[in-house]
């Protein structure tokens, strides 16, 4: 098999090719979360004012309603951030356990595509989806052209034309 003179083995090649758009893990949730909110002006002031009511001397509220509000709006966001990063998950997940076809050693293997790695030859059959960081190298047109739709990637319907290398 020929490779680029530069390039390195696939096998020394590290990482994954799993996509993760999700921001939370299970143990990283309420440090990660109420970093995030208290980047929010309107949070700090929240707790600006209800350390204020938890003061005797300067108001004469009961301090536990500040607090309870604060919470209330805290809680009621990481439900939100929550729900939508479980969203993600799934999503993630729905991406990297598509399977696509490669051929290793002359026999063609069903793989995942959080499974694939550099140098791995993907055979790509009509109307299927495939990982975005391909290099066209044969085609079964004559002309060894094919058409792509790149509408997840950039937003844009219309077909474009590749031509193998």
């Amino acid at each position: 098999m020929n490779r680029f003179i530069d390039s390195p083995p696939p096998e020394s090649i590290k990482g994954s090719n799993a996509v993760v758009t999700s921001l939370y893990t299970w143990w990283n949730f309420i440090p990660k979360n109420l970093f995030k909110q208290f980047q929010r002006f309107c949070n700090i002031f929240f707790l600006f004012i209800a350390i204020i009511q938890a003061i005797p001397a300067i108001s004469p509220l009961d301090p536990v309603t500040g607090f309870l509000s604060l919470l209330f709006m805290l809680f009621i966001t990481a439900v939100k951030h929550a729900y939508e990063d479980f969203q993600r998950h799934k999503s993630d997940a729905e991406v990297n356990n598509r399977s696509t076809e490669i051929i290793k050693d002359g026999e063609i293997i069903k793989v995942k595509w959080q499974d694939l790695r550099p140098g791995d030859l993907v055979r790509v059959a009509c109307d299927n989806a495939f990982p975005a960081d391909v290099v066209l190298i044969r085609s079964s047109n004559p002309d060894t052209s094919c058409r792509i739709e790149t509408a997840v990637l950039d937003g844009e319907t219309n077909l474009k034309i590749r031509y193998a290398m």
